[in-house]
């Protein structure tokens, strides 16, 4: 794989001021370079991208500022990163997969007509990955030895995801090779599982069998294409006080949001929640089964069932959606943006999240 360096003309001349008397050979600089002291070194001047080229080491890419830059191999170390590499921006960065719960665990990609995700569980409430625990956190969960707490004490499946939807406590899980893993610095992995016959993966989250009933079990989904591998992917739990404080600040009496079957849904334009928009169900407004927060930050804690639109943290809280229909927003689209069309359901005992990212009409997240 390649990364892009850039390097300064003056910087660039002293690295290789040692190299001009190897050779009284001329030579033959690549397109987008030029031969300075016995050397090939990037052009001092705006190119366009047709004039960088060359292969070698002195092959060139275009730059940020315009110019010509050498494209130096890179390779990542095996043992302690892993590639990640940007289609967006054509560069490759090396991940730390070793020591300490800053890290990723390895997510290499899955065998053909396979699926692997990878990432960490996250509240619902507080937006944030869940706190690891006090002692040895890199180490495995054991699921037959559950902790009482913290991420050891949750347990952590995938499922088809229309599987999941219909009957959620009868579902089959998608058994990954070796079994889930998960750990306590709250990172969980799936590899080589059955990819979903309905063309979407679930997650779903609850506490783990003989541990105190803290959660509700709270679930998240993606396509098959996107699990090839799939990082970073966000799994959610929810806790109870959530639940009780959530149509608390509604004003909703009688069964509570997860009892229902609640769907949360949060608008995202570069990772980051979007204001100002309002969802819709079969493209039409629902103003009996949404409601907001006015949280002025990332967290969901507080519903304002005066706000007809989502406010700092991007949510809407949906009820009333028993079985897969497809829901999307309107408003505050970024510039040539949509809002994407997606199935989702608000499914009895289960806290649903989606992330919907802004994308483009061909369906390509907008950056």
């Amino acid at each position: 794989m390649r990364m892009r360096l850039g390097l300064s003309l003056a910087g660039l001349g002293l690295g290789l001021v040692g190299l001009s008397n190897v050779s009284c050979q001329a030579i033959d600089c690549g397109p987008g370079t030029l031969e300075r002291d016995g050397v090939c070194v990037p052009a001092d001047e705006t190119v366009d991208d047709a004039r960088c080229g060359g292969a070698g080491p002195f092959a060139t890419v275009l730059g940020l500022d315009g110019t010509c830059e050498v494209e130096t191999p890179t390779q990542c170390d095996p043992t302690t990163t892993e590639e990640r590499f940007d289609p967006q921006t054509g560069i490759t960065t090396c991940v730390g997969t070793g020591g300490g719960c800053e890290s990723e665990i390895p997510c290499q990609a899955p065998d053909a007509l396979k699926a692997t995700l990878c990432g960490r569980i996250w509240d619902t409430e507080t937006d944030r990955a869940i706190a690891a625990a006090a002692s040895d956190p890199t180490m495995r969960c054991d699921p037959a030895n559950p902790t009482q707490d913290g991420p050891c004490s949750l347990r952590l499946r995938f499922f088809d995801a229309l599987d999941f939807a219909m009957d959620p406590t009868g579902a089959m899980p998608l058994v990954p090779e070796g079994g889930v893993y998960q750990d306590g610095c709250n990172r969980y992995r799936g590899h080589n599982m059955p990819r979903a016959t309905f063309g979407f993966i679930g997650i779903a989250v609850d506490d783990a069998p003989g541990t105190p009933a803290r959660h509700i079990m709270t679930g998240v989904a993606t396509s098959n294409a996107f699990a090839s591998p799939g990082r970073d992917f966000r799994a959610y739990i929810t806790r109870n006080a959530t639940d009780t404080a959530w149509p608390s600040s509604a004003g909703l009496t009688g069964e509570s949001f997860a009892t229902r079957g609640v769907l949360a849904i949060v608008f995202h334009y570069q990772d980051a929640p979007v204001s100002g928009v309002r969802v819709r169900r079969n493209e039409a407004l629902i103003p009996n089964d949404d409601f907001y927060f006015s949280d002025t930050d990332r967290e969901r804690t507080t519903v304002d069932t005066a706000l007809t639109t989502t406010g700092a943290n991007g949510t809407v809280l949906v009820i009333n959606s028993p079985t897969p229909i497809a829901h999307d927003g309107v408003g505050n689209e970024p510039a040539g943006c949509i809002w994407p069309v997606n199935l989702a359901a608000s499914i009895r005992n289960v806290v649903f999240v989606q992330i919907k990212e802004a994308e483009t009409q061909a369906g390509v997240v907008c950056e």
